[in-house]
């Protein structure tokens, strides 16, 4: 677990910027077209307001004070606003006034509308991003999570969309209002004097000439501040998963200092980040205060008067021009910041939405059948059980054969065991039943047609798979064993679990079925926990049942409670079990010894006995092991008769 041999590690990706992740999750705002259009008419007018109207408004103002002898109030001073040479109109100065306060009232309340929608924009942005990574996650296939940590796609529909959202909506109204200001501030100037308003743009080359230079170096940078995240938050899932493990240990120092690396290694990598990115806006502001300098130098020489009231407005006029063409300039160096550091995020995120599923049906299946989340059941035909793996071959890397050219057949309601050394194959050959994993040579038949045909939809709602570790859901009892059948009747659940002997337990808590189970079952047995497992898997009648090392974790005297669970589960269905005490799994009907991906015995318990072979052997040699008691027990049982 170690901070420094950390697993998980990140995808390639390209090393220059491109619109083409943006243009993909922009799609996601474009959804509310009528909100962005409404903002786009409130930030116009804001634009209008404080790049427009506002300082000619202020300068009017200012100039005015030539007039001020000739009136005897205030208030009927004369103001003339020139939008240009020949467009302009003249107030009084109480008019002024009162102009300008109801500008300012409609300018909060645009403000406010934007704010208002960008915020609602935002939420929905961020739901419709979990939302198709939440269901992208449930149609990936196991091999996906072989090689994916549960903490990187938590970081993906965790945080990464939350930053995604805020950047797609705060983005647009950000990169809106400063194109609108940045626009009418041109326009407007323009229209006042042509020679300073190209004096103000002759230093904008300086900024295109920046802005390059920093955009590879911001990029980098935050993929790698964004790595550095990722790897504490898959550390961080598997530290507190293994908490009872470390706590065994005694390594809780160990892993407080791993914590310590990790986080040191965040800290690092973001504090470069932003230090790189914090030289970007002080050299913009830096111009802006040279092009202020340039318009006070050159105003002499352009023909005005520094003694004349109007020309001071004029240059006035024209250094707040400066800060408004230089604002909307830093607000991009800020703006480009931001989706320099977000694009990572963008790019993770896209990198699972458009993960391709290794299972997929094909399209002739889902017009029949549907998808996961859409299934078509009434399309699903009734299963009778009858399996046949036909010279069945798979990898799981290329060229590395795990399960080699596999021939077998299993009738309807035959009792199947499977039983091996660790790795010889036994639990890849039903996952390959389940269609997690599909056979790269050869077929698999469910009676008599290749599985591949029907959807994995009809498949699994037809198999009752027992894990070895039991996963217990949030919730009450009855919750528990209904995720097996949705629509399970209360009446349906009692009698489930009356016939995997879990009745009795439950019987005897104050809220019965309605009991809340905390912290994935922590205040249950293991074989408490597996009997719901059980009792989750029947409720759905399978046709099929698969049990994968279900009583391996459990001791002899709850391994009598689950096997007498199992028998009744087993009854008049087809069934593989997977054991790794052989002495379970003596009265089925079929014994099957897996060696290297290769079936080398099959028979009955007491035909592989008397073979003396390999299984024989192993069943030998887990005899011996056994408290003399339960030799004696044992022997009479299933070894005197069969050798």
């Amino acid at each position: 677990m170690a901070a420094q041999n950390f697993a998980f590690e990140e995808e390639a990706y390209p090393t220059k910027i491109t619109l083409a992740p943006w243009l993909k999750v922009l799609k996601y705002s474009f959804k509310y077209w009528y909100l962005l259009l409404l903002m786009l008419v409130g930030l116009l007018f804001v634009s209008f307001y404080d790049s427009s109207f506002t300082p000619l408004m202020n300068n009017a103002a200012l100039t005015s004070i030539k007039n001020s002898s000739s009136v005897t109030s205030i208030w009927d001073l004369p103001l003339t606003i020139n939008f240009t040479k020949t467009l302009g109109f003249t107030i009084t100065f109480s008019q002024y006034f009162i102009v300008l306060i109801a500008a300012l009232l409609i300018r909060s309340l645009m403000i406010f509308g934007v704010f208002f929608m960008t915020d609602y924009i935002n939420a929905k942005i961020m739901l419709d991003l979990r939302r198709d990574s939440f269901e992208q996650v449930q149609k990936l296939s196991f091999s996906y999570f072989d090689k994916t940590s549960s903490g990187w796609l938590i970081a993906r529909m965790q945080s990464d969309t939350s930053k995604i959202s805020d950047m797609i909506s705060w983005g647009i109204v950000r990169m809106i209002w400063m194109t609108f200001d940045l626009v009418v501030t041109l326009i407007t100037m323009f229209f006042q004097d042509w020679k300073l308003s190209l004096v103000i743009l002759s230093t904008l080359p300086l900024i295109i000439i920046i802005s390059p230079l920093f955009e590879k170096m911001i990029l980098r940078l935050s993929r790698t501040a964004r790595a550095a995240y990722s790897k504490y938050v898959g550390w961080l899932s598997e530290s507190i998963n293994g908490t009872k493990t470390i706590k065994t240990l005694s390594i809780e120092n160990t892993v407080y200092q791993e914590s310590d690396v990790i986080i040191e290694d965040i800290r690092t990598k973001t504090y470069e980040r932003q230090r790189k990115q914090s030289f970007f806006m002080p050299t913009i502001m830096m111009i802006s205060a040279l092009t202020t300098g340039i318009i006070i130098v050159v105003a002499e020489p352009l023909g005005l008067d520094l003694n004349d009231v109007a020309s001071m407005g004029l240059i006035i006029l024209f250094i707040n021009f400066v800060m408004k063409i230089y604002d909307p300039i830093t607000e991009g160096a800020e703006l480009f910041a931001d989706v320099m550091a977000t694009q990572a995020n963008v790019e993770k995120v896209l990198h699972l939405i458009e993960e391709i599923p290794a299972i997929q049906d094909s399209p002739e299946v889902i017009e029949k059948y549907g998808t996961l989340l859409a299934p078509n059941t009434r399309a699903y035909e009734p299963m009778e059980g009858t399996i046949e793996f036909k010279d069945v071959s798979f990898s799981y890397e290329e060229d590395t054969e795990v399960i080699h050219n596999l021939s077998l057949i299993i009738p309807k309601g035959q009792n199947i065991a499977i039983v091996g050394e660790t790795g010889s194959g036994k639990s890849t050959t039903v996952n390959l039943l389940c269609r997690f994993y599909e056979p790269t040579k050869g077929e698999i038949l469910i009676d008599g047609n290749e599985y591949r045909s029907k959807s994995v939809g009809w498949l699994r709602s037809n198999i009752g798979y027992v894990q070895q570790t039991p996963f217990i859901f949030g919730g009450t009892i009855a919750e528990n064993i209904r995720y097996g059948k949705l629509d399970a009747t209360d009446e349906e659940i009692i009698a489930v679990a009356k016939k995997v002997n879990l009745d009795e337990y439950v019987s005897t808590l104050p809220d019965g079925y309605q009991s809340v189970i905390h912290d994935n079952g922590a205040d249950l047995s293991v074989g408490q926990k597996q009997l719901i497992s059980l009792a989750r898997a029947l409720i759905r009648d399978p046709h099929i049942m698969i049990l994968d090392e279900a009583t391996s974790s459990i001791d002899t005297e709850t391994e009598a409670i689950i096997q007498k669970a199992i028998n009744e589960v087993l009854k008049e269905r087809t069934s593989i079990v997977i054991a790794h005490r052989l002495s379970t799994i003596v009265d089925s009907d079929r014994i099957l010894f897996m060696e290297d991906g290769v079936i080398k015995e099959d028979g009955s318990h007491s035909e592989l006995m008397k073979k003396k072979g390999k299984y024989y052997r192993l069943y030998m040699n887990q005899f011996k092991d056994l408290h003399i008691d339960t030799q004696i027990d044992l022997f009479d049982k299933q070894v005197k008769d069969n050798i």
